[in-house]
């Protein structure tokens, strides 16, 4: 039976790829022609399902510790795999601001790019400056934002420097913050990290084959309005890498 786990997974995984583009490519958009705005919130909550049942599949086994804030139009974590994506966007509505290499992803970036994920080029200043502007008009008109503002993915030994140049659309929108720690465990721990020259169909495969998939995500404090983008950026990295830290060894482990 354990042989044929990764192939009945796959075959799962693929149905929900399938589905995910026929729901993005065109029942989404007929919802939205139909209903107009009121659709928005129908949209999103076809995302929210999409990745949960994706992590179902998957077998992923969440250990969560908090909730995100009502408040929180902006949440921060630091990045490790596209799991993290899923993950995170099976707990609530919002939309992504992720690196514009995902966009070349077979199958996940079409779909990213389908649900209105915003793309940023790392080392183009004046993309980046686009991209916060589209941020701010999201952010105004009540859009929850996910951001990864390490800026790439790393083996989740350490947080990076979170940049601050992506706090500023809350600060000028004047909005809450709420950082996410995220930490795999077990076989995850170096089987989920995505990095380097790492590509999207090999790495999933090798997820397949892990019985299961255990991750924390502990969520923190609500950063109130009206902090600096900096101020916002070293406060939620320095939560993040104090709460992994804390994290006990033999959770967070390679066994």
């Amino acid at each position: 039976m354990r042989r044929c786990l990764p192939w009945l997974k796959g075959a799962g995984i693929a149905a929900m790829f399938l589905l995910g583009v026929v729901l993005a490519g065109a029942v989404m958009p007929g919802l939205r022609w139909l209903l107009g705005r009121r659709a928005s919130g129908l949209c999103e909550d076809i995302v929210v399902h999409w990745n949960r049942t994706v992590c179902r599949i998957l077998n992923v086994r969440l250990e969560i510790t908090g909730a995100p804030d009502p408040a929180a139009r902006l949440l921060v974590a630091n990045h490790i795999s596209w799991l993290d994506i899923i993950a995170l966007g099976g707990q609530c509505r919002g939309q992504f601001v992720a690196k514009a290499e995902v966009a070349d992803w077979p199958v996940m970036g079409y779909l990213a790019k389908r649900i209105g994920t915003l793309f940023v080029q790392r080392g183009d200043a004046a993309q980046t400056a686009a991209t916060a502007e589209l941020m701010l008009w999201r952010l105004r008109q009540g859009k929850r934002l996910m951001l990864f503002p390490e800026g790439t993915t790393t083996p989740g030994e350490r947080v990076l420097r979170f940049h601050g140049r992506l706090f500023q659309p809350a600060g000028l929108a004047g909005v809450g913050v709420q950082a996410v720690a995220l930490g795999y465990s077990g076989p995850a721990k170096t089987a989920a990290p995505f990095i380097g020259e790492d590509e999207f169909v090999p790495h999933l495969l090798g997820i397949l084959r892990l019985e299961r998939i255990d991750l924390s995500l502990s969520y923190g404090p609500l950063l109130p309005a009206g902090l600096d983008a900096g101020g916002m950026a070293a406060l939620s990295r320095r939560w993040v890498a104090e709460t992994l830290a804390a994290v006990p060894a033999a959770r967070l482990g390679a066994g």
